[in-house]
């Protein structure tokens, strides 16, 4: 890259950053409108889609076209299937919408359940495997693999006594 592109975009400004609360003391009224236009855009959207799906996000809105946020490339690959119905369903709505765009942003889905149920962790151990591990436990002498499997125990027997 040239020398001319690294000084465009080294210079700093000599004003002081402004805070966020300045920022938004210059047309709250405004960005109000805007938020609630996203919060109806995503509600209406989440109307028109099944159970799993409901987790989408609108990212931006530019124009005619949507941008939508999902958890995963199973959220994203079945809400493109869904694409032609859904923008009906906003266009029956009165919103002039022509082009959904979809991107996968797990970042802001931390804690989602991915679609379809996934055993991950030994989240199924039942009593047989228990009574094996404490069966196994008994036979361990001190060190870290006896602690895990301890751990282990503990972790699943409190759960089976959660429900």
């Amino acid at each position: 890259m040239s020398r001319a592109f690294f000084q465009r975009f080294n210079s700093r400004s000599s004003e002081p950053a402004s805070p966020v609360m300045g920022w938004l003391e210059k047309d709250p009224q405004q960005l109000l409108q805007t938020a609630q236009r996203y919060l109806q855009l995503e509600q209406l959207i989440q109307q028109a889609l099944p159970d799993g799906l409901r987790l989408c996000r609108v990212a931006q809105i530019d124009r005619q076209a949507v941008t939508i946020a999902v958890p995963s490339a199973a959220h994203a690959n079945k809400l493109r299937q869904l694409t032609p119905s859904l923008l009906l369903h906003l266009q029956q709505h009165k919103w002039q919408i022509n082009q959904l765009q979809i991107q996968i942003q797990s970042v802001l889905f931390t804690g989602v359940k991915p679609l379809g149920e996934v055993r991950r962790g030994g989240a199924g151990i039942d009593a047989t495997g228990l009574a094996a591990f404490e069966e196994l436990g008994q036979g361990l002498s001190e060190g870290p693999l006896a602690e895990a499997v301890q751990k282990l125990l503990q972790r699943h027997q409190n759960k089976k006594a959660e429900p």
